[in-house]
């Protein structure tokens, strides 16, 4: 066949795979005024004046091995196939011209580039203010060195409307774009097998999903704004590879739900504050992340569950949730003094989390040291101080170092000893207390979780314990030994019959108990609480402070 029929819209043509292959036949293409999509693997033409120039109705353009056949005679200067091109892919076909300014100032209409296997971002000329429509970009497994020059750092200035960057197999890149957060309507960002990249971060709010694998690019990509699907992951590296990123951030992508991390050796701090994921998997979306130190969640109101790895979390020394709408709250400040075990900062609105909370503190266990507040307010009693000045900023070779400067607590309640020792409560020596617990209003589930898992955390681990504004009519779970409570204040919970309940015991280390404004409390203690059982004795024997107040019904 000389000459393709002209009523033909498709044309899929692929010829064996040689070192010389096979040249299509000169004006094969002539009358195909037709044709949309072409698509042409292993052969040779005139890429300076390729045969099928004059489709002007050309929609898809894919090369896969095809190659320069150079031959003698007059170029054409009007490239028509380009005016209305939409998809462009190029498949280890080393077409530098085609990415050339001229050329692309005639793909005003091209939504997809596609570009694996060959050239890099350098051989994309001038792209500011060029390929407006860009919908989605794919640069994938370049076989030049990554060079990071100002074209590239500025191309996404201009392209509001690209949805997909697909960047896998480019191991020499060590830093994003900076312009990549202007891409104001980015939905997917790929980085699989980006090794050299040393952080993630400043990505768009528009951002849905996110993979970085350092196993590798996936076999397939996706055409969508979903993951690539597992079956197409690599599950294996292939050679020594070291995959550098320490840090990735992809705080305030308020949309960001889906999520893949795999293989990531050196990853020490994960940054998801202000995303929509609901439940954080480090089993199927973060694996294999051995040196996690720092986790921060603050400002995810979505967040319903953490499900934790021994494996991903065996190292980590921080982690930080806000599941409060509307909070937009900073790190906390560190100083530089290596911290002691776990550090867990958490502000949450449904108590129901505490099932995640319970497996990483049982896993501690003494070396767990905790905040944990179960509220909607904006206003936390103890929640640590935020954000270090400018003086007291660290540098990446403090990272190892890291440690929280809690705050003050229970500062509305706590006063100067002495003024009125009936009127004012005692300050404890709060430095002690590393375990503290919080409930007030706004909270959800909390009655159902007192009486399950957030009661046997706060019965096992709690030294402190702070109650108060909350609409429940119990406290303290029955049937817990409290052998670790210190400090325990409780006060403006209308509903509360009774403080300690039947079958509540073991109260040996308490040494404060604050009571104040329960209008409906009929008593402190009830009557069959068994202080004595199972050979515990000496229930209050350490209780120095004791202070009752307002508790009308009592």
């Amino acid at each position: 066949m000389q000459t393709m029929p002209a009523i033909t819209t498709s044309f899929f043509l692929a010829f064996e795979r040689s070192d010389h292959p096979q040249t299509l036949p000169n004006g094969f293409f002539e009358h195909s005024s037709k044709l949309g999509v072409l698509v042409l693997c292993w052969c040779a033409f005139n890429f300076a004046s390729p045969p099928f120039l004059k489709c002007h109705r050309l929609r898809f353009l894919g090369l896969d091995h095809c190659t320069d056949k150079k031959t003698i005679g007059a170029n054409h200067t009007e490239w028509l196939c380009l005016y209305s091109l939409w998809v462009l892919h190029l498949q280890h076909t080393n077409w530098n011209e085609i990415l050339s300014e001229e050329k692309m100032d005639l793909m005003t209409n091209v939504k997809e580039l596609n570009i694996e296997g060959v050239m890099g971002w350098q051989y994309i000329a001038n792209p500011r203010r060029r390929l407006p429509n860009l919908q989605r970009l794919r640069i994938i497994k370049p076989t030049c060195q990554w060079e990071t020059t100002e074209d590239v750092d500025n191309f996404f200035i201009d392209k509001t409307s690209m949805e997909i960057l697909d960047l896998s197999g480019n191991c020499d890149m060590n830093t994003l774009p900076r312009s990549l957060s202007k891409a104001s309507s980015l939905r997917l960002v790929v980085l699989d097998g980006c090794d050299g990249l040393e952080s993630v971060g400043r990505l768009p709010p528009s951002l849905e999903s996110f993979s970085f694998n350092g196993y590798g690019p996936a076999s397939q990509w996706t055409q969508t704004v979903e993951l690539p699907p597992k079956k197409f992951h690599p599950s294996s590296v292939m050679d020594n590879k070291d995959v550098r990123v320490s840090k990735i951030s992809l705080a305030g992508c308020k949309l960001l739900e889906n999520l893949f991390l795999c293989w990531l050796p050196n990853l020490v701090e994960l940054d998801l504050s202000g995303t929509a994921i609901k439940i954080l998997d480090f089993k199927t979306m973060v694996v294999q992340v051995p040196r996690l130190k720092r986790l921060f969640l603050i400002g995810c109101k979505h967040l319903r569950g953490i499900d934790f790895s021994r494996e991903s979390v065996s190292d980590l020394e921080l982690m930080c949730i806000d599941t409060r709408a509307g909070m937009v709250c900073p790190r906390p400040s560190i100083r530089k003094n290596k911290p002691s075990g776990l550090q867990i900062h958490v502000v949450v609105v449904d108590a129901r989390l505490a099932h995640s909370l319970w497996y990483l503190i049982d896993l501690y266990r003494e070396d767990a040291h905790f905040n944990i507040h179960v509220t909607s307010s904006p206003a936390c009693d103890g929640i640590i101080q935020f954000e270090t000045t400018s003086k007291d900023m660290i540098g990446p070779s403090d990272q190892e170092s890291l440690q929280l400067i809690p705050a003050a607590r229970y500062g509305d309640v706590l006063g100067m000893v002495g003024a009125a020792l009936m009127q004012v409560f005692p300050q404890p020596p709060a430095t002690k207390f590393v375990r503290h617990v919080e409930i007030a209003e706004g909270s959800f589930y909390v009655e159902r979780e007192l009486e399950g898992v957030l009661g046997s955390l706060m019965s096992h681990y709690a030294e402190s314990l702070h109650v108060h504004d909350a609409l429940v009519r119990a406290i303290m779970p029955e049937y817990k030994s409290w052998v670790k409570l210190r400090w325990c204040c409780l006060e403006r919970c209308p509903k509360v019959d009774t403080v300690f309940p039947e079958n509540s015991f073991a109260f040996t280390a308490l040494e404060i108990l604050w009571v104040s404004d329960l209008l409906m409390a009929r008593s402190i203690l009830s009557k069959g609480s068994r202080f004595n059982r199972y050979g515990v004795i000496g229930s209050f024997e350490n209780l120095q402070h004791l202070q009752l107040r307002s508790c009308p019904s009592l």
